[in-house]
């Protein structure tokens, strides 16, 4: 039988405050603020989830370890000056809204100059234009992929296809996600987030069946054509132009 999730939440706590008190001992001053994000930030851990912690330091350094393992469990150390933390929330960036969720919802385990609800705060308040200019960069991000998966169907490359649809519907959920203003809450909300947003291109529930569903060949790739033409014109009509002329999106239309 599982344990309890209260259970599991107790456990990865006591390993979190292990790993931050051994960075104390080790950074000493230079560790500014410790806390925790993704699941055991919000309370979701379940058994074998990672410990993703934030790490504010005064200087970053190469020899800062990335990942640990204690007691059998990975902690993902993300180590971050002040200034490169609020870079990451004011700079326009083709993934904003996955950057901005590891910093809305933060367990702080010490924090004696209260940073990080600090952070979490101005990740909230994410200026319009950052989200606007993030989504102009998804959706030029995409349009490379576009291209490999049209590449691929027309060499017959099942897997390339497969594979770059699916980085073309997490760029499209990227662009709709930052047209909508809205971070992420975790990896898993990625392609479930939609439902909950106020402006969406036509029939984007599609993304669930090219990620997950049973279509192939023809099928597939008319479908993956359909979504991401009626992602461009969702865009255009948002204020975001792709600088491509629509008859090459639409060649090789079955």
């Amino acid at each position: 039988m599982p344990p309890k999730t209260d259970w599991v939440l107790d456990r990865k706590l006591v390993i979190a405050r292990k790993v931050i008190l051994q960075l104390r001992r080790k950074l000493g001053s230079n560790l500014r603020a410790a806390g925790l994000r993704g699941s055991v930030g919000r309370g979701t851990a379940e058994k074998f989830s990672d410990i993703d912690f934030l790490l504010i330091v005064r200087k970053t350094a190469n020899n800062l370890p990335k990942f640990m393992i204690v007691d059998d469990n990975l902690c993902s150390l993300g180590f971050e000056t002040w200034n490169s933390a609020i870079r990451q929330m004011t700079q326009p960036s083709h993934d904003l809204p996955e950057l901005l969720g590891g910093f809305t919802r933060i367990l702080p385990i010490y924090d004696p100059q209260r940073l990080l609800p600090k952070l979490e705060t101005r990740a909230r308040n994410v200026p319009a234009e950052v989200f606007q200019k993030s989504a102009e960069l998804a959706l030029l991000h995409s349009y490379e992929d576009f291209c490999r998966v049209k590449n691929a169907y027309l060499k017959g490359d099942r897997m390339v296809l497969k594979d770059n649809v699916l980085f073309v519907t997490h760029s499209a959920a990227v662009v709709v996600a930052s047209l909508n203003r809205t971070p992420f809450v975790s990896d898993r909300e990625i392609f479930k987030a939609h439902k909950k947003f106020a402006k969406l291109p036509e029939h984007f529930d599609r993304i669930w069946d090219l990620r997950y569903g049973t279509l192939k060949g023809k099928r597939l790739f008319k479908t993956f054509l359909s979504f991401y033409l009626d992602l461009v014109t969702f865009a255009g009509k948002e204020g975001i132009r792709l600088p491509v002329d629509v008859r090459t999106l639409k060649e090789l239309d079955p």
